[in-house]
């Protein structure tokens, strides 16, 4: 599978793209395109990676990815049952070559999209508040279509509780090339993930020497490989954690720890709690 440049299929009748999907599988490119793009996750979840941020996604979460910002969304979930619904929004600068942020009335508007280069995820509060613009706003057509995607900026421009998800020195450094060495690599952490994964194996998926992917990862993720591979298995254990499905002792060994010791150590430090009080407060929230 090869990262490239992708722009949103827009079609020769409409200034923007928007659309309600649900599928089994979800996430199958890390990728970036220059329009402006909003996810709303209704139901699923999984691991989201925005720029050097890895994190677990699910439910009732929204996003907000600034232009040219690499991004995955991915659940490898097999079971339908555990489908993701959700709303993707993609829109650029201009509409069909009308600058419509440039105007005075929308400045503020224009100053957030602007502030978005790093992606913002919303608190769940916000998620909920603009939920109904969204569903509405996947299923209206003409002039509405704008009159709701206005309304949905309009109430995130005014919004302060966020946070930024990529670091603030992060640089996406695109090129065909190396991002295409990027996508083999990430591929390869997350079909081998359980398993032991050495440098000379993410050394010869991407053709490098060891010396050299170290370097060319670093560059790229502002991390080693062995953090990244933590990272990933840690937010696989907290999806794992939330389904409640297992132990976490089983939970350790099937994300691919060797010892319980190590992962319950590297959960706290990742997470800031044990993996046994994640788990506790997911259900105390919920129930």
């Amino acid at each position: 599978m090869k990262l490239e440049y992708h722009p949103s299929t827009i079609s020769n009748f409409e200034s923007f793209y928007v659309e309600r999907k649900k599928s089994p599988y979800y996430g199958l490119h890390w990728h970036y395109h220059e329009e402006f793009e909003i996810l709303y996750t209704i139901k699923g979840e999984g691991v989201r990676i925005v720029g050097d941020n890895m994190d677990h996604f699910k439910g009732e979460e929204l996003v907000f990815l600034g232009s040219g910002l690499p991004h995955l969304f991915k659940n490898d979930e097999k079971d339908e049952s555990k489908s993701v619904d959700f709303i993707v929004v993609k829109f650029g600068q201009k509409f069909n070559d009308v600058p419509l942020f440039s105007l005075p009335e929308f400045s503020k508007i224009d100053r957030f999209l602007k502030s978005a280069h790093r992606g913002l995820i919303f608190s769940k509060e916000t998620a909920k508040k603009v939920s109904k613009e969204l569903i509405k706003l996947s299923k209206c057509k003409d002039a509405d279509k704008i009159i709701h995607l206005i309304s949905v900026l309009q109430i995130l421009s005014q919004e302060s509780n966020y946070q930024y998800l990529a670091s603030e020195n992060f640089s996406s450094r695109i090129s065909d090339r190396g991002e295409d060495r990027m996508q083999k690599i990430i591929d390869y952490i997350s079909n081998h993930y359980t398993k032991d994964i050495s440098l000379e194996d993410l050394a010869e998926v991407a053709h490098m020497t060891t010396n050299s992917f170290c370097r060319f990862f670093k560059n790229r993720t502002g991390k080693t490989a062995f953090q990244f591979i933590r990272e990933f298995r840690i937010n696989k254990a907290c999806q794992m954690l939330i389904n409640g499905e297992k132990s976490i002792a089983e939970i350790c060994y099937d994300t691919g720890f060797n010892s319980f010791s190590s992962f319950n150590r590297i959960f706290k430090n990742m997470k800031g709690i044990s993996a046994s009080e994640y788990k506790n407060k997911y259900m105390s929230l919920n129930y």
